[in-house]
């Protein structure tokens, strides 16, 4: 059985320069979402751009449910495609009231079967009624946002592209509507490609996450292997999710760092004994212990809801960050010393 959307060995270009190379990546079923992560200016939405029929591919292919879009020969224009997008910056069309840019959306759909979703659902979703009649510049930049991707999410498209979709909503709205847009999609099997520069966005909203640097698509995986099991230095330091510490191969299943001591689990990748790697350390690897006699100084400590994130300095000045649950049964001040639990044990060793 062939896959819903397929990129195959494909340059995504804009104006003749090259912005990512030698792309591919497929989406196997109807209805899944996938995100792109990257730095601002990297290609992500020249991906979009190409894929929507914007722009050319000189080659490589791209396929949707098993119909050629774009090769070096072929080219079916935007309008033919029946794919919506979504750009991150205001897109209405500024003649028109919100209502009306987005029963634009609607009129597409003329002649459609079986359409799920309506327009007040719509509305109630991205929780616009009270901007229906007024005009794109009489509106927020997060509320022009919000009926732009009304608009995409009413044409019911085969596929949608969305690009920064919530990049300008309060973030005491943002997570709610995450769940309902996720809910909706899902629902009505909607095949989905989001960018966007947040990675926690990424990982809720994706079942499948691509990250973008360096001109090249360096791992495309589920959340979960994306953010604990990075393939490259590069994608570490993207995620900045954690430090880089040296360290020597003492076993199968074990190596010793200067601070820390011995460390065992399990090697995602395996590595001859004696050799100089380095060690992958989150936040979530280590565990406090008040009464270890591994005790190092605190530094710097960031307060994110459900925890804390102390970040320790070792005795050769390395900063390693712990995360530490906010109900732990007290908290500590910058210039205290902070117990490590040993022995360390971590299930998946990740090493460069």
């Amino acid at each position: 059985m062939s896959n819903f959307f397929e990129v195959k060995n494909v340059d995504f270009s804009v104006a003749g320069k090259v912005k990512v190379r030698n792309v591919s990546f497929v989406i196997e079923k109807e209805g899944d979402i996938i995100c792109l992560l990257g730095p601002s200016g990297i290609g992500k939405t020249t991906i979009l751009r190409t894929i929507a029929g914007l722009e050319r591919t000189k080659n490589g292919t791209i396929e949707l449910k098993g119909n050629l879009l774009s090769s070096e020969k072929n080219h079916v224009e935007p309008e033919k495609r029946n794919i919506s997008l979504a750009f991150q910056e205001n897109s209405l069309f500024p003649h028109y009231t919100v209502e009306k840019n987005i029963l634009l959306g609607a009129e597409r759909n003329k002649g459609k079967k079986n359409l799920q979703l309506s327009f007040k659902e719509i509305i109630d979703l991205l929780d616009i009624s009270l901007i229906l009649n007024k005009f794109p510049h009489e509106i927020s930049a997060g509320e022009s946002q919000r009926a732009s991707l009304a608009r995409s999410l009413i044409t019911q498209p085969d596929l949608l592209l969305l690009d920064e979709p919530l990049s300008n909503v309060d973030q005491s709205f943002k997570e709610e509507i995450q769940v309902k847009l996720k809910r909706i999609l899902k629902k009505l099997k909607i095949t989905t490609i989001i960018v966007t520069h947040d990675s926690y966005e990424a990982f809720y909203l994706g079942s499948k996450c691509g990250i973008i640097l360096n001109q090249e698509l360096k791992q495309f995986d589920d959340p979960y292997k994306v953010y604990h099991l990075p393939n490259s230095i590069e994608v570490v330091n993207f995620l900045n999710r954690g430090i880089l510490i040296p360290a020597e191969v003492t076993s199968p299943k074990s190596l010793d760092n200067v601070d820390l001591g011995t460390i065992t689990g399990n090697f995602i990748k395996p590595f001859p004994i004696g050799t100089k790697v380095k060690l992958l350390i989150q936040p979530e690897d280590l565990e406090h212990d008040d009464k270890s006699n591994l005790q190092l100084e605190i530094v710097d400590r960031k307060f994110r809801g459900a925890g804390f994130i102390y970040t320790l300095k070792s005795n050769s000045n390395m900063l390693i960050p712990v995360f530490v649950h906010s109900h732990h049964i007290h908290q500590h001040e910058e210039n205290e010393k902070f117990g490590i639990k040993r022995p360390i044990h971590i299930d998946h060793i990740v090493c460069f």
